[in-house]
């Protein structure tokens, strides 16, 4: 699913250089830890939390998320101005009705520049095709369990709690 974000095509262009949209770059693994894996958690997160409150509701709830990313292109890019491409795992939750937190769990491909997008790969049968063109191959396994998932989740629910 490919998700347009026009309301942050100024915040895009701040934070994206004039190379260009990314896809026929090299991608990299970015390293759990790195100044640059932060600066692309943070952005990350600042899209899904707007993507994922557009997908899932009208209400006026605050969506909180975790991220990990884990790939970005160009290789060899130095700082998140420089990105064009950022793979990450999410786990994305908004209060229901009952006041519970209602968590989803998705790999995401952003891609950033003149008009940022997320594309989401789809449920159900097509979805290991949508896995295989969005993600490159850098070691992560994102169809599986998520190792790092319990602590995903522990951070969204905190967030959420204004831990």
């Amino acid at each position: 699913m490919k998700r347009p974000f026009l309301p942050l095509l100024a915040v895009a262009l701040l934070l994206t250089s004039a190379a260009g949209c990314g896809d026929d770059d090299e991608a990299m693994r970015l390293p759990p830890g790195g100044a640059l894996t932060a600066d692309a958690d943070r952005l990350v997160r600042q899209l899904m939390e707007i993507d994922f409150k557009d997908r899932t509701t009208t209400e006026p709830v605050t969506v909180t998320c975790s991220v990990r990313s884990f790939g970005a292109a160009p290789e060899g890019a130095s700082d998140v101005g420089q990105l064009t491409t950022i793979w990450a795992k999410t786990v994305c939750g908004a209060p229901g009705p009952d006041g519970l937190l209602s968590l989803s769990m998705v790999p995401v491909k952003i891609t950033l520049g003149a008009q940022p997008a997320v594309f989401i790969p789809q449920d159900g049968a097509t979805n290991a095709d949508d896995l295989e063109k969005l993600f490159p191959d850098l070691g992560v396994d994102v169809a599986g369990e998520w190792p790092e998932f319990p602590e995903m989740r522990a951070e969204a629910e905190a967030r959420a709690s204004g831990r």
